[in-house]
């Protein structure tokens, strides 16, 4: 038996933007127990599906924002229905041709720009994800809050990790210029500004986006390195002491990704915690372009030995490297690990 999903829908929000009315905190345990009972019984299938729906639909909206701030730095987003084909543009760099003035100079045309279009062609990211139903109604605000997050933040990272399987894909085939990638052992400053140094002739100060320890790495040698601690201000310092994240390493801007552990014993992680890459920041020609078709989709199941309730979290989109040219690839292959 579902229950008014509208209402459903209204009081999730809520909860999740802290704007509780009176009894919502009161409503909210009164769902949860209607659907899982004490958490010891098997849910009714109608409800755990709407239940779950509406927690993905919502994640889905916590994670829009997440999504289109990380990727933008080095994608074109579009938005498309499931079934429609969105066409990409692509600038097309054409040859310089010469051509004659009225005054019979000739006149060097640097770059003719034209475009091409190719076919978004979606295909399925997924991942698995669990949960108890004993948490839920034990404590349902807080694990409430924590599946929906978990959910948004596992949508960030199945753009992430597909990515990475390009970025690999592209350097492998030779897609990637060579001067646009630093991978080996105890990488330096110096090597790392060279990727910057490339990227920065698109315009911009580039972006380099990476797992917080990575970022720590390049960052501290700010003030090791005989070159760049004689330029250090007193705001990068006091960044360096005291800020969870820095976010200045020399001319570029640092982003750190969201990247939880996956074990009990804090020794996984979702990503690389040794590889970022860098983007020049400002300009119209991301390296990626993203078509997102449709929203979060799920597919639910109940394990009949442990009682978790299994999800498979669903999402259809477009991922293209388009310029190769465009990416930085920095891999520290000794210096940083978990």
């Amino acid at each position: 038996m579902k229950l008014d999903t509208v209402k459903i829908k209204g009081l999730f929000s809520r909860v999740l933007n802290n704007k509780m009315d009176g009894t919502d905190q009161a409503d909210i345990q009164t769902y949860i127990k209607k659907v899982f009972g004490d958490g010891g019984t098997t849910p009714d299938p109608s409800m755990l599906h709407q239940f779950n729906n509406l927690v993905v639909e919502q994640a889905d909206e916590i994670a829009k924002p997440k999504v289109t701030q990380l990727l933008s730095l080095l994608a074109n987003v579009q938005q498309e229905k499931r079934g429609n084909i969105k066409e990409i543009k692509i600038p097309k760099k054409n040859k310089a041709k010469v051509i004659w003035s009225a005054t019979g100079s000739g006149v060097d045309l640097v770059r003719v720009e034209g475009q091409e279009t190719v076919p978004a062609v979606p295909k399925t990211m997924s991942t698995g994800f669990y949960y108890e139903p004993l948490d839920l109604v034990t404590d349902s605000i807080v694990y409430f809050n924590k599946l929906v997050n978990d959910i948004a933040d596992a949508k960030i990272r199945l753009y992430l990790d597909k990515i990475h399987q390009l970025t690999a894909s592209a350097i492998t085939a030779g897609k990637i210029p060579a001067k646009n990638v630093q991978t080996g052992s105890n990488l330096t400053l110096q090597q790392y500004n060279k990727v910057a140094s490339v990227l920065q002739r698109y315009g911009g100060k580039p972006i380099f986006v990476a797992d917080t320890l990575l970022i720590d790495y390049f960052a501290f040698q700010q003030g090791t390195d005989s070159t760049f601690k004689n330029f250090l201000t007193e705001e990068v310092k006091g960044e360096l002491l005291t800020a969870l994240n820095p976010t200045t390493i020399g001319r570029t801007t640092a982003v750190n990704l969201t990247n939880p552990f996956t074990d009990d014993t804090n020794s996984k992680v979702e990503l690389p915690v040794n590889k970022g890459y860098m983007f020049a920041g400002g300009v119209s020609q991301k390296p990626f372009s993203v078509v997102e078709y449709g929203g979060l989709r799920q597919l639910t199941e109940q394990d009949i030995e442990d009682e978790r309730i299994k999800m498979k979290i669903v999402q259809d989109a477009s991922v293209n490297l388009l310029f190769g040219e465009a990416i930085g690839i920095i891999e520290e292959q000794a210096a940083v690990s978990i």
